[in-house]
């Protein structure tokens, strides 16, 4: 995953990452937009998180990351701590469907909007780093995956490239939690 990372950061100018990262964010808004309120609230997998607590973590780990990508664009490492893994407000539990939706849709804004105004040229290479949390999901045998979790120090490219994996991971869970059975008949 880092050599992606690092490999795609160098290649991508600013308005492809920003593209990449709206095609994502415009994918998990889609695949959230089918999801009632009823549905949202139903926890189909024992130990896992339903729907609305997705939305959740993605709007409050958007809003954080967008932060920390506005220190590393000005040229300063973002202070300490990182986005942790498992973020959440405690809103996916009691906010209005609807409203977690809207906080979705705001939190990536937000981040594409920061994304809109990069310069070509900004450098990554050299440049301030972050420390973050990179989730990496293992295959294990018999098709099941098993989460990896590290620390990695991302340049402002790499960071938001993971953005844009974490954007497409959650959407994927999504569509896995709504695939779970019996989850429509509830």
């Amino acid at each position: 995953m880092l050599a992606y990372l690092r490999t795609r950061g160098a290649e991508l100018p600013p308005a492809a990452l920003c593209e990449r990262v709206r095609a994502a964010a415009a994918e998990l808004e889609s695949v959230v937009s089918a999801v009632s309120e009823a549905e949202a609230r139903v926890r189909p997998i024992a130990g896992k998180w339903t729907i609305a607590e997705v939305v959740d973590h993605i709007s409050q780990t958007q809003i954080r990351g967008a932060e920390e990508l506005r220190h590393l664009l000005a040229g300063r490492r973002p202070p300490l701590p990182p986005v942790y893994e498992a973020l959440r407000s405690g809103a996916g539990e009691w906010a209005p469907w609807d409203l977690l939706v809207a906080d979705l849709r705001d939190a990536n804004r937000a981040m594409i909007e920061l994304l809109e105004t990069v310069p070509d040229g900004l450098p990554s290479a050299g440049a301030p780093t972050v420390r973050t949390v990179v989730v990496a999901l293992q295959k294990l045998e018999g098709g099941a995956t098993k989460p990896q979790i590290f620390f990695a120090e991302l340049a402002w490219k790499e960071y938001a490239l993971l953005q844009r994996l974490h954007l497409l991971d959650h959407r994927t869970q999504v569509k896995k939690l709504r695939a779970a059975e019996g989850y429509l008949n509830r």
